[in-house]
This record gives structure tokens, C-alpha cells and sequence, in this order.
């Protein structure tokens, strides 16, 4: 299956923030405590659609840096208790898979989509995309990961 590769420019992100591990119960907990704030945030630049931002240091994945947040302007005001993070600009492999099946999702791009391709990932932020037309409801609602990537072989 060749990957869908788009390149998509820097942005920024507003929301809470956690330090946790892959998979772990403290994301989807997140969430209702997010969405209880984001009216604290003033202007978002997607109105609608929120993202879930992941990143991790750590070689084995043991702790994972964690936003509910939504995308800003940089110079937004911060409310109290939120960070910002800022998503490098580049090209990424972008998946869609219902919210029931992200788990096995993340598992077959990195243990067979990705492996299997010509592509790899590098190191920064990744992130899980919910547009307008998501809802949190519905099991079989898309969500969009989006992987930055580069050609296997190239230097960063």
C-alpha cells in the first residue's frame, strides 16, 4: 500500500499537556478535561477540529509527551494551565482509521505500513487530527494521523 505523503507547513497548538506512555488510560481521560477548556481559547485557526499531539525522546517509547489541543495563532494568549507547542513544517504520511481501531492503527504503521515502505519516520511531533466531522460518539468516526517522514536514505 503506497502512503499518501503530504508536505503541510509549521503551526502551533494550544491545549493541556500530560507526560504519560503509549496507549495508556490517562489520554482519553484527557480529553473531557481539554474539552471543557477549549473555550479559553481565544480564536482558534481551524474552527472545528482538534488535535492530539504526541511526541517521545525516549528511544523505547516508555514516556510519551501528550496535548489535547487546538491549532493558534503563535501569538495567541496562553490561558492559565495550557502550553503551546509548535509542529515543524515538512511532509507527512497521513492515515485515516476509525477512532475504535486506532490502537491497531499505530501498530500496523509502524510495525507494517512504514517498515514496508520508502519512507521513515523522523524525529518531532506527530499528531492525530479530528476535523469538523468527527465525533467522539461514534466508535467508527475517521481520524487522521499525520507521521512526519522522509525518503529513506536522505539526511534530515
Amino acid at each position: 500500500m503506497p502512503l499518501h505523503i503530504l508536505e503541510r507547513p509549521a503551526f502551533t497548538v494550544m491545549g493541556l499537556h500530560i507526560q504519560t506512555r503509549p496507549m495508556s488510560p490517562d489520554i482519553p481521560a484527557l480529553w473531557p478535561r481539554f474539552m471543557s477548556r477549549e473555550a479559553e481559547i481565544e480564536r482558534p485557526t481551524e474552527q472545528g477540529v482538534s488535535y492530539g499531539v504526541m511526541h517521545s525522546d525516549s528511544p523505547d517509547m516508555s514516556r510519551l509527551d501528550y496535548w489535547a489541543a487546538l491549532a493558534v495563532a503563535p501569538s495567541s494568549r496562553t490561558p492559565a494551565g495550557m502550553e503551546t507547542l509548535t509542529i515543524p513544517g515538512g511532509h507527512y504520511a497521513v492515515f485515516r482509521y476509525p477512532l475504535s481501531g486506532l490502537g491497531a492503527g499505530f501498530g500496523e504503521i509502524f510495525h507494517t505500513l512504514l517498515p514496508g515502505s520508502d519512507y521513515e519516520q523522523v524525529p518531532g511531533p506527530y499528531f492525530e487530527r479530528y476535523n469538523e466531522a468527527f465525533d467522539p460518539g461514534d466508535p467508527n468516526s475517521l481520524v487522521e494521523i499525520y507521521l512526519p517522514v522522509r525518503r529513506k536514505g536522505r539526511p534530515s
